[in-house]
């Protein structure tokens, strides 16, 4: 995995030596959270993939859901976005995913109809994850499939689904009334920080992928080497911030790479988003998050590249080509006749890199290259961590969620709950 910066204006070696020093203190409890492998504080996140419990489970399901052709994941946010950022990059079509994440009775319909040609329940695998276990999407998807599922394969279905959240909630004591195999996530991990949890992990294994590389992934980002790079990064960002920048643009610069642009999308705006700091000061900076991808140089690439002003430019893309094409020398593509598509596809990378420093717009590089497992393992390792120490830098609780309650709040006043 390749990294670079390219920075403007103020931001030089000193200023990012001064912001690691005010993160000082932070880092040292995070990295002793670490070591101790305390359960006690939010930052068990980064160490909760030590746990041996959790590679017992993990071996326990790839023993039950061996031979499932398809899996369903009902979840929404943190509990379906880090599966499905891995899943994109990784999927060799031995498991298919399907994911129910918003309410909608076409998205359930379109779905019972792909599974119709399913003749056993045990070519099934149904994971369900709700860490509160009062997750409105995921109890009304969930409820739905599960009664049309078991109109076909009676209790059977039972026998292939999973619950995953925190220990003795309603819905976890239903899953074992339920007798489908119930799951404990670590109560003090919050949704958008579970990927390297039995959220993450568990749907994963099913899928066949391999846990023990991005396991030793996430575990690297906890190295020395690696939380220094991270940390710089934070005060990278805390920086333009501070310089009111407002707008961080995941640039998914290959298609496979758009769901871990979601992944961080949430990660980051759930964990910034905040109305007041820990002092109860308003808030009046911060990152929107979106996401791009190459479709879009042609739009808003067009309105970065007139210069228009505030915007932070995250670009991640492969140098793995291991599937390329020669581009015909006699087609109306002659003229890149001498290349791959592989070439052709970095050459465009290294235009927009090079565009972007004569127009002096910053961003950051990612570049994946071999082991993807391993690599997508220590990139969302090092996120979470990062985006831990920028809450540290904007004085902000990187582990509260308190303005999303509100619309939960409103939608069981619609609904008279």
């Amino acid at each position: 995995m390749y990294l670079s910066n390219f920075d403007i204006g103020t931001l030089n070696d000193r200023t990012i030596k001064t912001g690691v020093k005010k993160l000082d203190k932070y880092r040292k409890h995070t990295n002793k959270v670490v070591e101790t492998h305390n359960d006690k504080k939010s930052e068990y996140s980064l160490a909760h993939i030590e746990n041996p419990n959790l590679h017992d489970t993990l071996d326990e399901v790839r023993k039950k859901f061996k031979g499932v052709k398809h899996l369903i994941l009902v979840g929404i946010g943190g509990s379906n976005l880090g599966t499905e950022a891995i899943h994109s990059v990784l999927d060799k079509g031995k498991v298919e995913l399907h994911t129910l994440d918003t309410v909608s009775p076409y998205k359930i319909e379109a779905l019972l109809k792909k599974l119709k040609s399913i003749k056993s329940a045990s070519k099934l695998a149904v994971c369900v994850i709700s860490k509160s276990g009062g997750t409105a999407e995921t109890l009304v998807n969930a409820g739905v499939l599960l009664e049309q599922l078991e109109k076909r394969f009676k209790k059977a279905i039972y026998k292939q689904t999973i619950f995953i959240g925190n220990p003795n909630t309603p819905f976890m004591k239903e899953g074992k009334r339920l007798k489908v195999m119930t799951v404990n996530m670590p109560e003090i991990v919050g949704g958008r920080y579970s990927v390297a949890t039995e959220v993450g992990l568990v749907p994963l294994a099913i899928l066949g992928h391999n846990t023990d590389a991005i396991i030793s992934g996430v575990m690297d980002a906890n190295s020395e080497q690696f939380e220094s790079i991270t940390a710089e990064n934070a005060v990278r960002l805390h920086h333009y911030i501070n310089k009111g920048y407002c707008h961080y643009n995941f640039f998914a610069f290959e298609m496979r790479l758009e769901k871990l642009g979601a992944w961080y999308r949430q990660l980051f705006a759930e964990s910034i988003g905040k109305a007041k700091d820990k002092s109860k000061k308003p808030v009046n900076k911060g990152f929107l998050p979106t996401i791009s991808t190459p479709v879009e140089l042609h739009s808003v690439g067009q309105l970065y590249l007139s210069g228009f002003k505030g915007v932070y430019t995250d670009f991640v893309t492969f140098d793995d080509y291991s599937v390329d094409y020669e581009i015909p020398k006699k087609s109306i593509a002659k003229k890149y006749g001498k290349h791959e598509v592989g070439e052709v596809a970095t050459a465009i990378y290294g235009g927009v890199m090079a565009a972007y420093q004569d127009m002096q717009l910053p961003y950051r590089s990612t570049i994946f290259s071999d082991d993807l497992d391993y690599s997508l393992g220590l990139f969302m390792g090092m996120r979470m961590r990062e985006t831990m120490y920028v809450a540290n830098l904007m004085n902000l609780n990187a582990f509260d969620q308190p303005n999303v309650e509100l619309y939960k709040n409103k939608t069981r006043e619609i609904l008279g709950l």
